[in-house]
């Protein structure tokens, strides 16, 4: 289908974004005169601005539809990108990160509001796995490419790449996605808001919420951060041999996303899918904090594993989803992804912020990543044990289970 394959596209490039600072991070900080505690303020600024797009971006999705919208705010990532790539100062790269961060958060949303309108329930997993790991070629692409072309051009004019690729991602949108602006007279703006407010009083949501909230930013932490920084400080690595090694993560988390979603499908046990996948990554930091310096080798399989196991975010969507009214999907999924770049974000600064502070105390940098796996690993076990009491998810939903507003009677 055209629009699938536009939308996979446009998706591509806002996961090049997200993680793109953890490839070039060390020459960026080094030429902006960052910190650990500034480096993670830039990466998380994307996420921040991201998280607070979510409530226009949803507005904006139900009131004139996705064409409309996606193609307006890839050209902020645009003018993001070529502000960053110019940046003489941490103040213009932060702007450039919100830019870009405004500008790609309707993509998701309304890829999984896409699907949601011409896939069956049970299919839903499936397909946004699917998608999301055809739309992983665009993080792949932001590791050992984007490496190697920084070295050859500088990170500065790497960046021209991905800007013209946003334009003509935003042309594409335009006039190759449907029109789907919704006819008749729409809501009022009061209760678009209210219906946000009210996918938060779901008490059935409230055990995923912690792994909405955890999940991802523990995988963000270390593939669109840390990683990075880890394997030069720590191994002495070049911007190309880094690229490699993450090059090999980001194609082990399409991997991954497809096959959690195919074992869901096939199990159709979310719950239990979520729980393993997470509890599988726990491994993975377990090991890079007993023993941090051990070998690159060791990094390097721990980000595999991690890559292949810590992408649960699709199941978690699917999982949510069956708790709302088909009504409420597309501010549902707003609130969601809101909740998760938030994690992101605060996972991200409060790191930063101890990666700094330990530096400044004149802890070794090998015992600094220790505490950072150690801090990522405790985030991850306590979303895990409340994520278990939550309730599994609805295949046959009783009509009542739809809807928010007759959520007292169920």
């Amino acid at each position: 289908m055209p629009a699938l394959t536009i939308l996979c596209f446009a998706y591509s490039i806002s996961l090049f974004y997200r993680g793109m600072i953890a490839v070039i991070a060390p020459e960026l900080a080094a030429d902006l005169g960052l910190d650990a505690s500034g480096l993670g303020m830039l990466s998380s600024t994307f996420f921040i601005s991201f998280a607070v797009a979510q409530v226009p971006v949803g507005i904006a999705l139900d009131r004139y539809g996705a064409r409309l919208t996606i193609a307006v705010c890839l050209w902020f990532s645009v003018l993001g990108t070529a502000l960053l790539s110019m940046a003489g100062s941490p103040f213009q790269a932060f702007a450039g990160q919100a830019l870009i961060g405004l500008g790609c958060a309707p993509v998701f949303t309304a890829t999984m509001l896409f699907i949601g309108r011409h896939y069956t329930p049970e299919q839903f997993s499936y397909m946004t796995a699917l998608v999301l790991a055809i739309g992983s070629f665009g993080d792949i692409f932001g590791t050992a490419p984007l490496a190697l072309l920084a070295d050859w051009l500088g990170w500065r004019w790497a960046m021209l790449v991905p800007l013209m690729l946003a334009a003509l991602t935003a042309c594409g949108c335009w006039f190759g996605l449907p029109i789907d602006r919704p006819e008749g007279e729409q809501p009022s703006l009061a209760l678009l808001l209210q219906g946000m407010a009210r996918v938060l009083t779901l008490r059935e949501l409230w055990p995923i919420f912690p792994m909405v909230f955890a999940s991802y930013a523990v995988l963000m932490a270390i593939r669109g951060l840390w990683s990075g920084p880890y394997l030069a400080q720590i191994f002495a690595l070049g911007a190309a041999e880094r690229g490699a090694i993450l090059l090999l993560m980001s194609i082990a988390m399409a991997l991954g996303t497809f096959l959690l979603g195919t074992l869901d499908r096939r199990l159709e046990q979310t719950k239990t899918v979520v729980i393993g996948s997470a509890l599988l990554t726990s491994v993975s930091l377990l090991l890079l904090t007993l023993w941090p310096q051990q070998s690159a080798w060791l990094a390097m399989i721990a980000f595999i594993g991690i890559g292949l196991c810590g992408f649960n975010y699709p199941l978690l969507i699917s999982h949510c989803r069956t708790f709302l009214a088909s009504s409420y999907h597309g501010r549902g999924m707003a609130v969601l992804s809101a909740l998760s770049f938030i994690g992101v974000a605060l996972v991200q600064g409060l790191s930063g912020w101890m990666m700094e502070t330990s530096a400044v105390m004149g802890v070794a940098p090998t015992e600094q990543f220790r505490y950072l796996f150690l801090l990522l690993l405790v985030v991850l076990l306590l979303a895990t044990l409340a994520y278990g009491f939550s309730r599994s998810e609805l295949r046959q939903k009783p009509s009542c289970c739809l809807n928010v507003e007759l959520r007292p009677e169920c």
